[in-house]
Parts: structure tokens; C-alpha cells; sequence
């Protein structure tokens, strides 16, 4: 009861905290279970992260060696890249079904 008691007294600002802690904690347990996310290097030093259906590449000297490597990446799982967006120096790619 004293805890609800408190939530009234300060005009239920405790709800948006609450919240933030119980998506930080599914964000982290999300992140452990298999997701299924492979971590590699590139020839320059570029970082891969991907699965089956889509690869971000971290760190490409430009746009065209970011496809090449997602190119690579999604290969191996019989697909094809496809440019999905860019956030700095992240290019995101889907990894779709070759027709």
C-alpha cells in the first residue's frame, strides 16, 4: 500500500522508469537467446554481423565495398544482397532469395 501511496504522491512518474528498466531487461535477455547472429572480420577490418536473412557491415571504406562484402556474406546462404539503409559507418542489408 505504501508504494502506491508514493506512485500518487508523485503524479505516477515512476511508470516511465519501470518501463525503461523491464525493455532494457528484455533488449538483454533477447540478445542471449539464439538469435542466431554470426560475428566476423573483413579483409580491412570491417565488422559482419548476420544471419540467413540479413548481414550489416561496420566500418566499409565506401558504399560499393559494403555490398561486395554483403554480396559475399549472403551468398553463402544462397541469397542475394539487397541495400536496405545507412546509419553512419553501418550499411544494413537484406539477404533476399535469388530469383
Amino acid at each position: 500500500m505504501r508504494s502506491l501511496e508514493r506512485l500518487i504522491r508523485t503524479g505516477g512518474r515512476r511508470y516511465p522508469e519501470t518501463m525503461k528498466r523491464l525493455i532494457l531487461i528484455s533488449l538483454l535477455l533477447a540478445g542471449c537467446s539464439g538469435s542466431g547472429l554470426t560475428t566476423s572480420r573483413g579483409p580491412n577490418g570491417e565488422t559482419i554481423v548476420g544471419n540467413d536473412v540479413s548481414v550489416q557491415i561496420t566500418g566499409a571504406a565506401n558504399p560499393n565495398s559494403a555490398f561486395e562484402q554483403a554480396q559475399r556474406y549472403c551468398a553463402r546462404h544462397d541469397r542475394s544482397a539487397r541495400f536496405v539503409g545507412q546509419t553512419g559507418t553501418t550499411a544494413a542489408f537484406d539477404c533476399v532469395k535469388s530469383s
